[in-house]
C-alpha cells in the first residue's frame, strides 16, 4: 500500500528545495526518463511517478472505471498502473505531501510535432500539470533514433532549460513543448505548433486466423515545413520550444450565426 509520502526538507537554499516529479508516456523503465533523472536529481527533491508500461498516444485520458495501482520500485521511484495524466493526478492530489513545483514529462522516444500534441501521452502530462499548479511543466521529445548520448545532451539542455525559467517563469496555465534533433546543437527557435498534415492510412489485412484487422499507419511527412513551426526548427538542426496554454478559446476573427430564425435569443454576458 503507498500511503502519502513525506518530502524530505534537508535542502540547503531554495532552489535545491524545489520539488520535481518527472513522467512520461514510454513507461517507467524508459532510458529518456533515466536520462532525465540522472541530470535533473540534483535541482532538487526528485519523484519519478511513471506508467507501468508504454502508454503511447493515450493523450489526456484519466482512468475512472477503475482503481488504480502503484508500486513503490525504490525510494521516490512509483510506477502506475494508468496514464501519464494519471501518474500527475496521484502526485497532485495524494502520494506528494506538497505539490511539486517543476514537472518534466519526458524524454519522449519521438518528436511531439504539429497534430501529435493532441494524441501524446508525453504533452498531456505537462498539460495536466500545468492544469494542477504546477510553476514550471515541460514536455520533452527527441528523435526516435537517439541513443544514449543523445538522450544525455537532451537532458542537459533540458537543466538548462529549467534553470532559467526558475528565473524567469512560464505565464501560469502555460506549460513548454521542447523537441530536440538527434545531433547535438545550440541553436533553439522559439515555435509555433506545425501545421496539421494529411489523413495518413489504415491498413487492412487479416491476421493468420483470417480474421480482418484494421491498422492506423504513419501519416505522410511535411514538404518544407514553415520555419516559424515546430516540425520547421527540427528540419533546420535546431531545438524547438513552443509555449503551449490551456486556454483553448477561439482568439481569431469570426463572426457567428444568428440562431434568430430558428427561435433562439442571443444574450450578452
Amino acid at each position: 500500500m503507498i500511503a502519502r509520502l513525506t518530502i524530505d526538507r534537508s535542502a540547503s537554499n531554495l532552489r535545491r528545495m524545489s520539488t520535481i516529479l518527472l513522467t512520461n508516456d514510454d513507461g517507467i523503465q524508459a532510458p529518456g526518463l533515466q536520462a532525465l533523472y540522472e541530470e535533473l536529481s540534483t535541482l532538487g527533491e526528485t519523484w519519478v511517478i511513471a506508467p507501468h508500461e508504454e502508454k503511447s498516444a493515450c493523450g489526456r485520458s484519466v482512468t475512472l472505471s477503475r482503481p488504480l495501482r502503484v508500486s513503490e520500485l525504490s525510494k521516490r521511484r512509483l510506477s502506475v498502473d494508468g496514464t501519464p495524466a494519471d501518474c500527475v493526478l496521484l502526485a497532485f492530489r495524494s502520494i506528494l505531501e506538497e505539490p511539486p513545483k517543476i514537472v518534466v514529462s519526458g524524454i519522449n522516444h519521438g518528436f511531439n510535432v504539429g497534430e501529435d500534441l493532441d494524441y501524446s501521452g508525453t504533452v498531456a502530462a505537462a498539460a495536466e500539470a500545468a492544469l494542477q499548479g504546477a510553476q514550471i511543466s515541460v514536455a520533452v521529445s527527441t528523435d526516435s533514433k537517439s541513443d544514449s548520448s543523445s538522450l544525455a545532451n537532451s537532458a542537459k539542455f533540458t537543466r538548462a532549460l529549467i534553470e532559467q525559467l526558475l528565473e524567469h517563469p512560464p505565464p501560469k496555465g502555460s506549460y513548454l513543448n521542447v523537441n530536440l534533433p538527434i545531433n547535438q546543437t545550440k541553436r533553439i527557435r522559439w515555435t509555433r505548433q506545425g501545421n496539421p498534415l494529411g489523413r495518413g492510412q489504415v491498413i487492412v489485412g487479416n491476421d493468420p486466423r483470417g480474421k480482418q484487422y484494421y491498422w492506423i499507419a504513419e501519416r505522410p511527412n511535411e514538404d518544407k515545413p514553415p520555419a516559424d513551426t515546430d516540425r520547421g526548427a527540427i528540419e533546420d538542426g535546431c531545438i524547438s520550444l513552443s509555449v503551449l496554454t490551456l486556454d483553448r478559446n477561439w482568439q481569431g476573427d469570426w463572426t457567428p450565426p444568428s440562431l434568430w430564425s430558428a427561435g433562439y435569443s442571443e444574450e450578452m454576458p
